[in-house]
């Protein structure tokens, strides 16, 4: 152990020599970020040295430090979500350290000038041609959300999907579960979607901010994203001017569901490192609807995350991620078509396991601007169980007696393995070009059962009298075991023309994606009063063993035109792909009631995007519109047919689709703290060659509200809910009506007692306890009626 420890000795203070060493001889610029208004500093601020492509992030007390920098006057460019952005100018002078200060003021309506990356580089919001929406963690704070669907359900063009209260997930225009690719912190989640789990195994308030883009992007992020990317960034840890502990706690209660829940983060950084570890916890009862108790909708939860990052040298970042999350007795409000109608359908244990970690060097050379490299391991496991309740009565015949077969469990359990690597290089070509090149590599591999435990009971001759009872678990594989691998390369150039006010970004991805399984057998096993057999009666070959390869290319062309300062158009233009899943061709699933099957000869979807758009960026006015126009080839839907003498849902590509629709939000501040918005959307989709409907389409909705501020101290937001009837249903969905709802949102400024920051949060949703029905819950069979009124309040503690 002692020659370890000399050698690792010696390293780190060569590390700490070179690092001090790097140093001389070059400007640097710290500072404070504080509030206009009350002067507290402001974490998290965006700072970034126009021109230089040099930035930093304020610290816990609002400081930042930007190093390396040459002689001469730069502008230093500051913004945060819910602020004005702020500049200043600067005069850089070498050896020295120049200490600034700047005050934001608070904006009553969300600008474009905020730092989004889910361009795969750091970039405003107002810079980007492709219809994006940002949730931050402020908004999650002062809305009463389970899970990340419900943060974004605000939003146009997204909409809330239902299995339960717990388990949710979001259409975006029209395309939903494996149409969307989820990320968190960069990394690919994967599993099964036909229960909804995605967006419900991330701890929400860990998520700093959600970016989500609305359209095809498969020149981006590969296979998958051909409906949309959703890109969730948690509150890891980051660097700070100087050492530092910090907390934070967060505790919260609703009184619809009972649900209470508590988070606390502590963190310690300085300029070298930084550690932090949070954790959370959630319980809730059974929610309430205007219609009554809604039975089987209780949750708990729990997640810890610990994040750890060193600078070896200028310039160098190592960070690591480490995130456990775990629920137990989930409930899955049960129904037809999915499973029997009294069906008892539960969670038993959701567990997400993430392992990251990230090497970075930024300002390389004056044009390789960043080089990283990121490897990734993820576990989920998704353990249902299903009481079905149902009873099956054999009668006696053809020298057979009587029979009572009571099915008393179905047990899916599916482990998800996915393993990614992604290496990317960031470059500023001249003044007016970025590319990023890079190539990525993951794969998924899925290791699936399920037990059928049954009670056999026969009959003597006369049909009256029990004479023998068996047990019988048979095991069966719903999927084989299987690997889905994807290896890609892309690139993306984005020029700036005519002084910078057209824009223009050209992309192109390259992917190929092989398959494999091994064969199954169904029943896999069976057990008899405790005996295992693995060659059962009845034992048949349900899927071979296949090999399969699609090569795919995706590519976009993006475009934004300044009319004015404060006005601009885009267009954006893609072509996406989706290789089926692993779930879409090899599942069968037989939960009891309709049975679903894969197609194992399905081919790759193909997508045509068109988007065009309008923007206006006041300091009083902002406004998104957008319309679009997406075609298909092979869109990968569920049609009813008959598989085994069954009623089935089987997988088939339908032959061509369209979605087209629009989208927009405004927001405009008309007298002092007093801000109207809206929004709304729509989208229709259909099946252009055999005229139909494509399912679950969600209605015209619309929000409608106005915000203000009540003494500086309260902030208020009023606001409505409405949504259309839909009567453009497909096959195996029926109509649902329209309806309108009321909510009202309060939070409190931010104080601070001695050392402590805090603030309260509280409202009321849907405070007409109105009754209606999600169309997109409603046809999963999950929730045919939604949460009623619900009296909400957050605690948020900052020391």
């Amino acid at each position: 152990m002692k020659i370890l420890v000399i050698p690792v000795i010696i390293l780190l203070l060569f590390l700490n020599i070179s690092y001090a060493q790097i140093e001389l001889f070059k400007g640097s610029v710290s500072g404070t970020i504080t509030d206009m208004m009350s002067d507290f500093p402001i974490q998290g601020a965006n700072v970034s040295i126009e021109t230089q492509g040099k930035n930093a992030v304020s610290d816990a007390n609002g400081l930042f430090r930007i190093e390396g920098l040459k002689s001469g006057t730069y502008n230093i460019s500051v913004n945060h979500a819910g602020y004005k952005s702020g500049r200043k100018e600067v005069t850089i002078v070498q050896d020295i350290l120049l200490e600034v200060k700047i005050k934001l003021s608070p904006s009553e309506i969300e600008t474009g000038e905020i730092t989004v990356s889910s361009v795969r580089y750091e970039t405003m919001l107002k810079d980007i041609a492709l219809p994006l929406e940002v949730v931050s963690d402020d908004d999650i704070l002062r809305r009463p959300v389970n899970n990340i669907a419900e943060a974004l359900d605000n939003k146009p063009g997204i909409s809330l999907t239902r299995d339960g209260i717990w388990s949710a997930d979001v259409s975006i225009r029209g395309i939903s579960k494996t149409g969307v690719v989820i990320l968190v912190d960069g990394n690919r989640v994967e599993t099964a979607t036909d229960l909804s789990a995605r967006l419900s195994m991330i701890e929400v308030s860990d998520i700093d901010r959600i970016e989500v883009i609305k359209g095809g992007v498969s020149s981006l992020y590969g296979t998958g994203a051909i409906g949309g990317v959703i890109n969730i960034f948690t509150k890891g840890g980051d660097f700070s001017n100087k050492t530092l502990l910090t907390g934070s706690l967060v505790s919260g209660y609703n009184t619809v569901n009972k649900n209470a829940s508590g988070w606390l983060s502590m963190n310690a950084s300085s300029q070298r490192w930084y550690a932090k570890l949070t954790g959370s916890m959630r319980s809730a009862s059974n929610t309430m609807t205007p219609d009554g108790e809604l039975p089987n909708s209780q949750f708990k939860d729990n997640n810890i995350s610990a994040y750890l990052g060193f600078k070896p040298v200028t310039n160098h970042e190592l960070r690591l991620t480490y995130q456990n999350y775990n629920a137990k007795d989930v409930g899955i409000p049960g129904g037809y078509p999915l499973f029997p109608n009294n069906a008892l359908v539960t969670y038993p244990q959701e567990k997400r396991e993430l392992i990251s970690a990230e090497y970075r060097i930024k300002d390389i050379t004056k044009s390789f601007k960043n080089f990283s490299v990121k490897y990734y391991y993820q576990h989920i496991l998704r353990d249902v169980e299903n009481i079905p309740y149902t009873v099956q009565i054999k009668p006696a015949g053809n020298g057979q007696p009587k029979q009572k077969i009571s099915v008393l469990k179905i047990a899916p359990v599916g482990n998800h393995y996915t393993n990614g690597i992604l290496a990317q290089t960031d470059w500023i070509l001249g003044k007016y070009n970025y590319l990023i090149i890079g190539v990525e590599a993951w794969q998924r591999s899925l290791d699936s059962k399920r037990e059928k435990e049954q009670k056999i009971e026969t009959f003597d001759s006369a049909g009256a009298i029990v004479v023998s009872t068996l047990f019988k678990t048979t095991g069966e594989k719903p999927i084989p075991d299987a690997e889905y691998r994807s290896i890609g390369a892309f690139a993306q150039d984005e020029m700036k023309l005519l002084n910078d006010r057209l824009k223009i970004t050209i992309g192109g991805r390259a992917d190929q994606i092989r398959v494999t399984n091994s064969v199954t057998f169904q029943p896999y096993y069976e057990i008899v009063n405790g005996v295992i057999n693995y060659s059962p009666a009845g034992q048949r070959k349900i899927w071979d063993a296949k090999e399969a390869d699609d090569i795919s290319w995706s590519a976009n062309l993006g475009a934004i035109y300044s009319l004015s300062k404060s006005i601009d158009v885009t267009l954006n233009v893609s072509r996406s792909f989706r290789s089926p899943s692993l779930e879409e061709r090899y599942q069968y699933i037989d939960l009891g009631s309709l049975l679903r099957v894969g197609n194992p000869y399905l081919q790759p979807e193909k997508g045509a995007f068109l988007d065009a758009g309008v923007r206006v960026w006041k300091s009083s006015l902002t406004f998104t519109g957008n319309i679009f126009y997406n075609t298909f080839i092979d869109l990968v839907a569920e049609v009813p047919g008959i598989y085994e003498g069954r009623q089935a849902a089987i997988k088939t590509n339908i032959g061509k689709a369209r979605l087209y629709g629009y989208d927009f939000g405004v927001m405009y501040n008309f007298y002092k703290s007093f801000t109207a918005y809206g929004t709304m959307a729509y989208v229709r989709g259909e099946d252009t060659e055999n005229s139909l409907n494509l399912p679950q389409m969600p209605p015209l909705n619309a929000r409608l509200g106005i915000k203000l501020s009540v003494l500086n101290y309260v902030n208020a937001d009023l606001n409505t809910v409405l949504f259309d009837k839909q009567n453009n249903t497909a096959p195996l969905e029926f109509e649902t009506p329209g309806y309108v709802t009321f909510n009202a949102e309060f939070g409190s400024s931010r104080f601070k007692t001695g050392p402590v920051f805090f603030q309260v949060f509280a409202g009321f949703e849907n405070i007409l306890d109105k009754e209606y029905r999600n169309h997109l819950a409603t046809n999963r069979g999950g929730i045919v009626v939604e949460p009623g009124r619900n009296f909400y309040a957050k605690l948020k503690l900052d020391f």
